[in-house]
């Protein structure tokens, strides 16, 4: 689950929890997320859900889209990253331990099996 702090100067003006796949982000009120601010445009950036990773993907927006104050087309979102729009904030964080599902993806998982042992033993 994917959870959307929206700031503004520092401030939890709102905070979004979901499953969705996909998120509007935008000044027009037929976004999932409204950012009702001129430096925001109608369909500023989608958040799409690919497998267990989120994307941004700014949609050619007037002032763009910034992850941690980089300037981006399309990024996977990790947790703890902050998208600035306009003169606002998005803070992403993954609930329900999929950071932790992640992480154990990229670990390398251990043999614990005979034929591993006698490999090991032969050649200490």
């Amino acid at each position: 689950m994917l959870k959307i702090e929206l700031l503004y100067l520092g401030k939890v003006l709102a905070t979004f929890e979901t499953e969705n796949e996909l998120i509007s982000v935008g000044r027009s009120s037929k976004n999932d997320i409204q950012i009702d601010n001129l430096a925001v445009s109608s369909a500023h950036a989608t958040i799409k859900k690919v497998m267990n990773a989120y994307f941004i993907e700014d949609l050619g927006s007037t002032n763009g889209t910034f992850v941690n104050e980089k300037k981006v087309a399309k990024y996977e979102l990790l947790d703890g990253d902050e998208v600035i729009i306009g003169k606002h904030s998005l803070v992403f964080h993954y609930l329900t331990g999929a950071t932790n599902k992640q992480t154990d993806l990229d670990k390398t998982m251990v043999l614990d099996t005979r034929k591993q042992k006698e490999l090991l033993k032969k050649n200490c």
